[in-house]
């Protein structure tokens, strides 16, 4: 304590930091980290430190003695704690303020993080340097690594000052999102306390490799003399050059911006393809905008463009709203521009609407909105896509609707839009509005505490429906023009109906029924007679007359036209009947042997109902009358309903139709014993159903002169090994005999031919679908040894993944001849096989089926569309060819990411196949 206070003040204070480091290090047993603090937190926390007691060996140290408060502290000292630690050694140069650490050394400063081999931190500069450090066996381990400030890099070596924040890494290598940066030297500047002006924590590197390969040695690159890198922001390029395997190429970029935000930012989308067609010349595809619009929605627009004049565009809505909403909407449109068999120029215009919205289930308990809408015109997909299901997919389909329930009451309300489009004859039918508003079934004479028995008017229920429909059925070129307003069919109908049901003789259903149905609709319709077109083509006078000759193929004679008059109509008609229906079961059970029963369920029902009869005076107002021919003596008066372009039903010009209908279900099961298991128990029996709901119906006519017995209609589907196989089939009997051309005449078959009913038409179609896995699956269960495991599971292991499909189906029925006679008919009308899958050859190749079938009948294929695809680790090659269009696609790309511009692709599109 004397020895301190002789001391000279400028050596006092170097000697009690030595003092204390010393006394840390032979405390120090573990390798655990120690602290040094920053040059200004040292000085406090000198007077708080607790050394432990005097030894011999030890100098003592009063550290009570010394007045802090007159020591001056340095304004270049850190602000912050450091941390070190080091696995090997470490030791500290008092004289030159060093502390050097060796093995598996690690410095922690603020959010800064340096592992390194060796690390040497200098308290005069306030710098860092790292670099790796020989390990055991002599070669060099432990390269710096980086970490901290939104930054993280490995290096060979590095320097840091803890105060500027500026450093130099030498051969640094570091990751923004799925880019790899190589410099051979790289500056890094951070942002230093207080300075607001600098960009924050911004790389320059020299002599640098951009790449999204992770190999220590990159497949491929682009090399740039100068790069900067600005953290979740952009990676800035000038000239750069593309490398493959370390050898530069031909291609050559004048700059480079590549985006690497975390956040989403509004920029430029950098071309994904480029392609060469024969027809339509270079094109550049898929290049356009990104743009955020909230923090729930974005938009993204995309052009293509060739240098013969065809161009496309598609823009893209996404919208993601936790617990309420998401969804996306796609709008595309395509002039494509090829040159027809007289070398003209012809535009194929074409576009489509994809919209797909779904509510989340907790959003709102009451009201729900979703579906999806996909339109397409001119055929759009098929004329700009390849892939099997956008060639021959035949029919599309939209359904978008809303829904309000209210509760505690009896109704819901539902508003939308639907929509059906055959792509081969281009015609689409869309619906919308559609507005319908329900009643529940409700029970108005019920009470609503009931005491004693219920009474038989409590059973009276009552439900209502109105419906606003508006339909338009046009051709898609036609969508949106006045076509598409003068063919909507829009009208408005409501249905109330009450019912009764009561039982007879305890097990018996009657259920009388009566319902009134009424049509509103914004115009009629009226037949008239266009006058006598006729194309004169030749003149000729005969005996003082003159006669002139007719092209009848292009002469008209009474065409008749349909005009709409417009002005509010209504039509209303009702339906009055008695439904009665009952339950019958028939089992049998057996003790002994494998078979343990059946039951049989038969529920059959009939039912009776009356309607108007429009050829009453009373309703001839629903119809019209025109003819067929001006001409006198020629044609006849028909007559037409007014409504035969309504919305909903129309009157028919019959007298009164009364018929008692009938249908027959049945539900067959049967029970049988099951396998014991491995250790000898029984097991419950299984239930088999051989045929669920066969129905068979038909009705009998009571206000009829002949034929009053109609067609028998029966059909039903069964499903066959778990679900693997479904069988489905149809037929269609007639109690009636038929003549020579096939039509029904009044005679039974049953007395004339001797059966009961006569087979008109019989449909038979078996359907089978399963992927190789689940067979294999099936017969591991099955198999309780195998000689060569590993060999088998190799071999079937590679069509794991593929799905076979079989589809045949059998028909019978009669057919005219033409030649007054008929003949009975049995076809296979449909057998086709499907595969597809993918084959992986090894973990680099694999060959892909897209679609591949085999059209049993026609004894060809249809439309296979093939693929091979091989991983060059962040390369990848592919090709997809499909023979009977003649188009193809090979290219050789980098993977998908920043870089997926860089590839080498030729194709051979529909237009270039058709010439």
């Amino acid at each position: 304590m004397h020895i301190v206070k002789k001391l000279p003040g400028k050596y006092r204070f170097f000697f009690q930091i030595a003092c204390l480091l010393l006394s840390g290090l032979l405390r120090a047993q573990t390798p655990d980290t120690t602290l040094l603090p920053g040059i200004d937190n040292q000085l406090r926390r000198l007077a708080t430190d607790t050394l432990p007691p005097a030894t011999a060996d030890s100098i003592a140290v009063d550290s009570a003695v010394v007045d802090f408060s007159r020591v001056r502290i340095s304004k270049e000292g850190l602000d912050e704690v450091v941390e070190y630690g080091a696995r090997d050694s470490m030791w500290f140069d008092v004289k030159n303020k060093r502390l050097h650490l060796y093995g598996q050394a690690t410095v922690k400063y603020t959010s800064l993080n340096i592992a390194a081999g060796y690390i040497l931190l200098d308290y005069v500069k306030n710098e860092i340097s790292a670099e790796s450090f020989p390990d055991s066996s002599g070669a060099l381990a432990g390269y710096p690594k980086f970490n901290g400030n939104d930054q993280a890099f490995d290096a060979n070596r590095l320097r840091f000052n803890f105060k500027t924040k500026k450093g130099i890494i030498y051969e640094a290598r570091t990751k923004q999102e799925d880019l790899y940066i190589l410099g051979e030297r790289s500056k890094f500047v951070g942002s230093a306390a207080g300075d607001t002006s600098r960009q924050r924590n911004t790389i320059f590197n020299q002599n640098s490799i951009l790449t999204t390969c992770d190999e220590v040695h990159p497949h491929y690159g682009i090399r740039a003399k100068k790069l900067k890198v600005i953290p979740d922001r952009m990676v800035i390029t000038g000239p750069a050059n593309l490398e493959i395997g370390g050898v530069p190429t031909p291609l050559y970029l004048p700059f480079g911006f590549f985006p690497i935000s975390k956040s989403r930012r509004a920029g430029l989308i950098i071309p994904r393809d480029f392609e060469f067609a024969r027809i339509e010349g270079l094109g550049v595809k898929d290049f356009g905008w990104y743009q955020p619009i909230s923090q729930h929605m974005d938009a993204k627009l995309l052009f293509n463009a060739y240098t013969n004049g065809s161009w496309g565009t598609s823009g893209t809505l996404r919208y993601d709203r936790n617990y309420h909403y998401e969804g996306n909407f796609l709008l595309r449109y395509n002039t494509r521009i090829a040159e027809d068999a007289f070398a003209k120029k012809v535009k194929n215009k074409s576009f489509g609407i994809q919209w797909s919205h779904q509510q989340d289930a907790k959003a709102h308990p009451t009201r729900r909105f979703g579906g999806t809408v996909d339109i397409e015109t001119n055929r759009d997909q098929n004329r700009n896509r390849n892939d099997y299901r956008s060639v021959h997919e035949n029919s599309l389909n939209s359904n978008l609707n809303y829904t309000q329930s209210f509760p505690g009451k009896p109704f819901n309300l539902t508003a939308g839009m639907s929509h059906s489009q055959n792509t081969q004859t281009r015609v689409m039918t869309i619906s919308f509005p559609n507005v319908n508003f329900n009643m529940q079934r409700i029970y108005p004479f019920r009470r609503k505490e009931s005491d004693g028995t219920e009474r038989w008017y409590e059973k009276l229920s009552l439900t209502y429906n109105s419906s606003l429909q508006n339909t338009v059925r046009v051709p898609d070129t036609l969508l949106f023009t006045r076509a598409t307003l003068q063919n909507a069919r829009l009208g408005v109908q409501h249905r109330a109906s009450t019912d009764y049901t009561f039982k007879l003789f305890k097990y018996i259903n009657i259920a009388p029924r009566l319902s009134y149905e009424e049509n509103w609709y914004p115009y009629t319709i009226e037949k008239v007679l266009l006058p006598i077109n006729r194309i004169k083509i030749d003149t000729f006078i005969q005996d003082g007359e003159t006669f002139y000759a007719i092209d009848s193929l292009k002469s008209r004679f009474g065409v008749d036209t349909t005009l709409r008059r417009y002005g509010f109509k209504t039509f209303r008609t009702y339906d009055a009947g008695v439904s009665a229906n009952t339950t019958l079961f028939f089992t049998r059970q057996f003790r002994k042997g494998w078979f343990r029963g059946f039951r049989h369920k038969i529920t059959p029902s009939v039912s009776v109902g009356v309607g108007p009869d429009f050829t009453q005076p009373r309703y001839q107002r629903y119809f019209g009358t025109y003819a067929t021919d001006r001409r006198e003596g020629y044609g006849d008066t028909l007559r037409y309903s007014i409504f035969d372009d309504g919305a909903f039903g129309r009157p028919s010009y019959n007298p009164r139709q009364m018929a008692l209908g009938y249908s027959l279900g049945n539900v067959l099961e049967f029970k049988h014993r099951a396998r014991r298991d491995s250790t000898g128990t029984a097991r419950p029996d299984k239930k088999v159903t051989l045929f669920n709901n066969l129905t068979f119906s038909g009705s009998y006519s009571l206000t009829a002169d002949t034929l009053r017995w109609s067609t028998i209609g029966t059909g039903g589907s069964f499903r066959l090994f778990k679900g693997i196989t479904n069988i489905n089939w149809g037929a269609l009997f007639d109690p009636y005999i038929s003549d020579a051309r096939g039509r029904r005449v009044d005679k039974f078959a049953l007395r004339e031919q001797g059966r009961l009913v006569r087979l008109i038409n019989f449909q038979f179609q078996f359907s089978t679908g399963f992927s190789v896995s689940q067979v294999r699956k099936a017969l591991e269960k099955k198999s309780t040894a195998s000689t060569t495991p590993a060999l088998r599971d190799d071999l079937i292991g590679w069509f794991d993944n593929f799905r076979i499909s079989h589809n045949i189906s059998f028909a019978r029925s009669l057919r005219p001849t033409g030649f007054g006679t008929t003949r009975d008919t049995f076809v296979i009308s449909g057998n086709n096989i499907s595969l597809n899958g993918s084959i992986p050859l090894t973990s680099k190749w694999s060959i892909d089926l897209n679609n591949i079938s085999y059209d049993l009948i026609s004894k060809r294929i249809v439309y296979p569309d093939l693929g091979i695809t091989r991983d060059l680790h962040c390369w990848q090659l592919s090709l997809s060819w499909q023979p009977t269009r003649g188009t193809y696609f090979f290219t050789i790309n980098v993977k998908p990411g920043s870089l997926e511009f860089l590839k080498l692709p030729y194709q051979k599109n529909y237009f270039d196949a058709r010439q």
